[in-house]
């Protein structure tokens, strides 16, 4: 790799400094602006008796419904649960998680639009990770902040960052923000209990 030295620096400092959005007001940032943050962190939390199937559908109806993607294989997790989120960030008050996926797309920066970085999470299942990551993101600051924490005014969303299209006119980034009541919902069924929306017998 050393011959591609000086263009990989290159681009690692144009990627670094290049802005992105984070939600739907505008709101831009990027990441060598950053002032609070952690790179790689790990968690764990318990998974008992998590039915996939389950899982696969709070995550279908709360996470961009209507749109097609492979179902889970049929499955009970039980233990724990262990993950590596490429970057948690804070930013404005909020808190987001951040994954670099180096997919390809297309030929040029055209190729990374909103419904083709949309239709690779989805066919992936990227959007169940995110939810993931967002869960152990709500667990966390429950068990940092205490009292304080509430998920609408702290949990940004998540952004996942098409590192080959950050030049396209998207900047590469999709970001979605789970709503509270799937991350309450997903909270509960990883403890053992299953918040449905049946009626009171």
């Amino acid at each position: 790799w050393q011959e591609h030295q000086n263009s990989l620096e290159h681009w690692l400092d144009a990627y670094l400094h290049n802005e992105f959005s984070i939600n739907g007001s505008g709101d831009r940032v990027s990441l060598s602006a950053l002032e609070q943050y952690k790179a790689e962190p790990e968690f764990w939390f318990g998974a008992s008796e998590v039915n996939a199937q389950r899982l696969d559908a709070l995550v279908r109806e709360h996470i961009l419904p209507g749109h097609e993607r492979p179902a889970l294989e049929p499955n009970v997790l039980n233990g724990m649960l262990k993950g590596f989120i490429d970057l948690v960030f804070e930013h404005n008050g909020k808190y987001y998680v951040a994954d670099y996926k180096s997919n390809w797309l297309g030929e040029d920066d055209h190729a990374y639009t909103e419904q083709a970085m949309r239709e690779k999470i989805l066919h992936s299942r990227y959007d169940l990770q995110y939810v993931i990551y967002t869960l152990a993101l709500h667990r966390l600051l429950k068990a940092r902040l205490g009292s304080e924490y509430d998920y609408d005014t702290h949990v940004g969303g998540a952004v996942y960052l098409f590192l080959r299209g950050h030049r396209a006119e998207s900047d590469g980034a999709f970001c979605d923000r789970p709503p509270r009541e799937l991350i309450e919902k997903l909270d509960a069924l990883f403890s053992g209990k299953d918040l449905s929306d049946k009626e009171p017998v």
